[in-house]
């Protein structure tokens, strides 16, 4: 490996964009040279300082506070004298008359920097990759596990979008197939410096830059920055308003930099490389010294016939998936899963052990009226909520907004294991607890389900002679989450004593009944649930249990079921793969 290879595979070990094959061979890299060793530390070192240093101050407290400590008492505190200058009892300074405090200070900072950075450093890492490659002094090599984030004491929710330094949303997928060697994108997601690849389909990817591609599979694509991205494989068109002007497309030895406005690049099969300029001018730059940079302006392009010979050609909009088309195939998707939703709510709707079942779509004549689907026909009174698109186009919802807002319902009878699902639109953590499900009142066997400002999703259930017992996960949603649709589903199992909370049809975290999220000694196990009067996206307690009466939903409901059984983990990432947009 040369040191321009070596280079790139650092950087990009940086961003985080590296593949397991790729890692494999930086690590073996590292252990065979200590000369790469000794350049890979440099690399960090310098890497964690300019990562950090547009927010010093404020990641720089954070890193301070993981040590106990304040930056204020760093930055002010006296300095030795150092040896190779004369101190001044008044005014210690270094040799070239900078004061001592502030070079050991910067000091301090820098070494904060780094040891922030080292200990963040497997965050950035792809998802495939939970690890990170450290050093030491000694240039021995080994293997860090992530760190397990405890949960944070505040109300609000955490945010990806910083401490991931986010630069791109998932705007659409069209018929995406991820294939086994990839963790899908869900659309609505912001996405930090990110390897997205998958095997056909389209994707539509918005840079918070302004900037906007359409890529197409088979494709590999790594989102480096808020205004670079790097192709392995496939077809990208690009769209870059004049605020974005700058943005470019990389590939293994080319640069193919915007200067507006519309633009394509595909790597074909063979590898070799095409540019077609639609609108505006690209400038083509080597990056192996293998061709002259020139400027490519609209209807031309470029063809690569060999490494060093490329010849001008026109460009061909047909070649590239333009807007018209994605929406076109976007609309066919839409009523393709549309229809296959309404197909897989019959089967819903004949499953035996079904207590209720809403899906918002299908109102009685009373408008106040939510029609149960289920057998036992326990509808729900509509109070102050307004119809509002859901996930679909042709699909409905009901939208919760002010606190009088609520669906009044009541469920009788005995229950020794209940799932409950939802699909909702979260638009605000407003409330300190906000409501999916809640029970009138809270006494033996009532269950509460609902979201945490915090992020966290919440259960309860009470017992008697005891206060209640709680079910919360660590934070399972952030502020990326808002405005975006998603599953949540509860399952509590008497008969094993767990709940199961699931997110987007995986399982988030599984809690001992007879415990909960409480630390201490097993308590008596849960003998049964009941509801009684009950409220979706609210709560009217008959009594005030708490410093929480207020717990109204802000966002959307366009589907809530219930039933009296433990659904498996198969049948509820069933229930959410074939009934999502």
């Amino acid at each position: 490996m040369n040191a321009s290879e070596f280079t790139d595979l650092v950087d990009r070990y940086c961003a985080g964009l590296l593949d397991q094959e790729a890692f494999s061979i930086l690590e073996s890299t590292l252990r065979e040279s200590a000369e790469r060793r000794r350049q890979f530390r440099e690399t960090m070192a310098t890497h964690a300082a300019l990562h950090e240093i547009v927010d010093v101050y404020d990641i720089d407290q954070e890193a301070a506070d993981l040590h106990g400590i304040s930056l204020a008492e760093i930055m002010n505190q006296e300095a030795a004298p150092n040896a190779t200058t004369t101190p001044d009892r008044g005014n210690a300074t270094r040799a070239n008359g900078q004061p001592m405090w502030i070079a050991v200070g910067l000091a301090c900072v820098a070494s904060l920097i780094l040891g922030f950075f080292t200990l963040r450093l497997g965050e950035a890492m792809p998802d495939n990759l939970s690890h990170a490659i450290v050093t030491s002094d000694d240039e021995s090599i080994g293997i860090r596990t992530k760190p397990r984030v405890p949960p944070s004491n505040s109300l609000l929710p955490p945010t990806r979008l910083v401490s991931n330094r986010s630069i791109a949303l998932i705007k659409s997928a069209v018929d995406v197939n991820w294939g086994p060697a990839s963790t899908p994108l869900k659309v609505g997601e912001v996405v930090p410096s990110h390897s997205v690849r998958f095997e056909s389909g389209i994707l539509e990817i918005v840079f918070l830059s302004g900037a906007m591609i359409v890529v197409e599979g088979p494709a590999k694509l790594d989102l480096v920055s808020v205004d670079k991205a790097f192709l392995h494989k496939g077809k990208v068109r690009c769209y870059v308003p004049p605020a974005a002007v700058g943005f470019a497309i990389e590939t293994a030895n080319t640069k193919y930099l915007d200067l507006g406005t519309e633009f394509g690049v595909e790597i074909k099969p063979d590898g070799k490389q095409e540019l077609h300029v639609f609108d505006g001018e690209v400038r083509v730059d080597s990056l192996d010294g293998t061709i002259t940079s020139q400027t490519v302006l609209s209807g031309e392009g470029l063809q690569q016939k060999s490494d060093q010979e490329w010849e001008r050609i026109a460009s061909d909009p047909k070649q590239f998936t333009n807007t018209t088309d994605l929406s076109r195939r976007k609309t066919t998707q839409e009523k393709k899963s549309y229809e296959a939703w309404q197909e897989y709510r019959a089967k819903v709707m004949n499953d035996p052990s079904l207590i209720v079942f809403y899906d918002f779509n299908s109102q009685a004549e009373n408008p106040q009226v939510l029609q149960d689907l289920s057998k036992n026909a326990i509808d729900g009174s509509i109070i102050g909520c307004e119809l509002t698109a859901g996930r679909w186009e042709k699909k409905t919802s009901l939208e919760f907004k002010k606190p009088s807002d609520r669906v009044r319902l009541k469920i009788d009878g005995e229950y020794q294991d209940v799932t409950m699902t939802a699909w909702l639109r979260i638009d605000g953590f407003d409330r300190f607890f906000n409501s999916i499900f809640l029970t009138d009142r809270y006494e033996d066997g009532h269950l509460h389900w609902q979201i945490k400002s915090t992020g966290q999703l919440d259960a309860g259930l009470k017992l008697a002679k005891l206060k209640r017992r709680i079910y919360v996960t660590d934070p399972a949603l952030g502020y990326e989450d808002l405005g975006r649709w998603i599953h949540l589903a509860v399952v509590v199992d008497l008969k094993s004593q767990m709940l199961t909370h699931y997110l987007d049809g995986s399982p988030v975290e599984q809690i001992d009944l007879r415990t909960g999220s409480e630390a201490g000694e097993p308590g008596p196990p849960v003998e049964t649930i009941r509801f009684g009067n009950a409220e979706l996206g609210n709560w009217s307690p008959v009594r005030i249990y708490d410093d929480s009466p207020v717990r109204n939903l802000n966002g959307r409901i366009d589907e809530f079921a219930m039933f009296g059984r433990t659904l498996t983990e198969f049948e509820i990432r069933e229930l959410y793969n074939q009934s999502r947009n």
